[in-house]
């Protein structure tokens, strides 16, 4: 079943509409892929043999206030109903002007199949002509031949609801038995809907999620973003860098925390927000600048809480950014935004806590002549990974991803840059600046023998 939605949606996805045609209120899209069927001027109604799938597509989209509709449909599937005549022509297609010529048949005939109904009260979109896709050729007239059409609506959203159905038993009784509604509903939680109906199962009932639902949803959202965004955890482990005791620990990880909160919920909210070419490159270069400067003064002096705070602002617009793409569900914005905040601590604690109990337990088995040493074999590959990450989101930006010779070797070269930057910066223990001068070469051999490999692999 899922692979069959898949196909339907992707058969019956939308392309960019221009507006252009009869009346200025609908749209008339450009062609953008071949009939599916090629139109027999001998035959009534245009059929060929091959015959294509009867599909519709619905889309609802829950938003705090209201909900709104789309509904795509193919001029093929009303050319085939038989109670009346579309195609007044006879040309074996519905034009522009057929179609609204015979709109209030058209919109009885969708009140007659499709309507919705909320906590068991039926409610009937009030359907207009959005667009026309798919187009043919422009005749004399103006008017213009399509294979889909698009209907618009909205629907102001009730109070307190808790379950919906919907109800399709359009075409079916008119030409089309087999005819299929895919069906994608959104803004309701992190995952949308996806459903078919059919002659044999005409009704879809959903309930709305309730508060625990969706802080749960957000959570688990929240926890996987932080154990998959390998920026965000190689700045953890930066702030490792400059803990001392579990106090600083304790202090780090509340800085951190309550600093992307703020941002987090500016962004996600509405309030407030920075664009990614700014937050993106910045994060990945507060990693190299957090992780440089706690190796530069030792984490007896580091205060690392300082840093976390800061860049931590920067981080929760990351944050945000993941939010942006989700979406938060209608009626539930500010529960959501605690699961996910609170599922970012938990991936936090998930990756701090096993860290610092194997630094703990390396350095009790290990005298403390040598914790020095062990602190620079974790600190080579992490200046190593962190010249990487700002490589890398150079090429993201501005060369949009690009694997090419060029701008591999110039991620190579704004990553080494970066890197020599922090090591003569001003201040720090001579000594210190000493052990991060010769880390960061290092780093930098480990980054160039990386940036061959890929290279002899391309």
């Amino acid at each position: 079943m899922p692979s069959l939605i898949v196909l339907c949606t992707a058969l019956l996805a939308a392309v960019p509409v221009a507006g252009v045609g009869p009346c200025p209120e609908t749209e008339v899209a450009s062609p953008a892929f071949a009939s599916s069927t090629t139109p027999d001027s001998t035959e009534k109604f245009g059929i060929n043999d091959e015959h294509p799938a009867a599909l519709s597509l619905l889309e609802l989209h829950f938003n705090d206030d209201q909900i709104e509709l789309r509904l795509r449909m193919q001029e093929l599937t009303w050319r085939e109903v038989p109670r009346w005549l579309l195609d007044t022509d006879l040309s074996g297609n519905i034009s522009n002007f057929e179609f609204e010529e015979g709109w209030d048949r058209v919109a009885a005939m969708i009140e007659e199949g499709l309507w919705l109904e909320f906590d068991g009260r039926i409610e009937y979109p009030g359907w207009v002509i959005h667009a026309y896709e798919d187009l043919g050729e422009t005749h004399s007239d103006g008017s213009v031949h399509f294979e889909h059409v698009v209907l618009t609506a909205t629907m102001p959203r009730p109070d307190s609801l808790y379950a919906a159905r919907i109800h399709s038993d359009l075409f079916l009784e008119d030409g089309n038995p087999k005819h299929t509604l895919v069906i994608n509903v959104t803004g309701m939680g992190p995952d949308s809907i996806h459903t078919l109906l059919r002659d044999e199962d005409r009704d879809y009932d959903f309930t709305i999620p309730s508060s625990s639902r969706v802080l749960g949803q957000y959570v688990i959202l929240g926890w996987e973003h932080v154990l998959i965004g390998y920026d965000h955890l190689a700045f953890l482990l930066a702030l490792l860098f400059g803990v001392a005791c579990l106090a600083d620990l304790l202090w780090a990880v509340t800085a951190f925390t309550l600093a992307h909160s703020i941002t987090l919920a500016l962004a996600a909210l509405d309030i407030f927000s920075l664009p990614p070419i700014i937050v993106e490159p910045g994060i990945s270069l507060s990693v190299l600048v957090v992780l440089a400067w706690h190796l530069r003064r030792g984490s007896a002096d580091a205060r690392p809480w300082i840093p976390a705070f800061l860049f931590g602002l920067l981080h929760g617009f990351g944050f945000a950014g993941v939010l942006s793409d989700i979406g938060l569900p209608a009626g539930s914005h500010a529960i959501s935004l605690v699961g996910f905040n609170l599922g970012v601590e938990l991936g936090q604690l998930t990756f701090v806590l096993p860290a610092v109990a194997l630094v703990v337990c390396i350095r009790s088995l290990n005298k403390k002549e040598n914790h020095n040493n062990l602190r620079e074999l974790v600190a080579l590959p992490s200046l190593a990974f962190a010249m990487f990450l700002v490589g890398n989101v150079v090429v993201n930006f501005w060369f949009e991803g690009s694997a090419a010779t060029p701008a591999r070797w110039i991620a190579f070269t704004c990553g080494i840059a970066c890197g020599a930057i922090m090591c003569f910066l001003p201040g720090g223990a001579p000594d210190k600046n000493q052990i991060l001068r010769r880390l960061s070469w290092q780093a930098g051999l480990l980054f160039l023998f990386f940036t061959l490999g890929q290279q002899l692999r391309a």
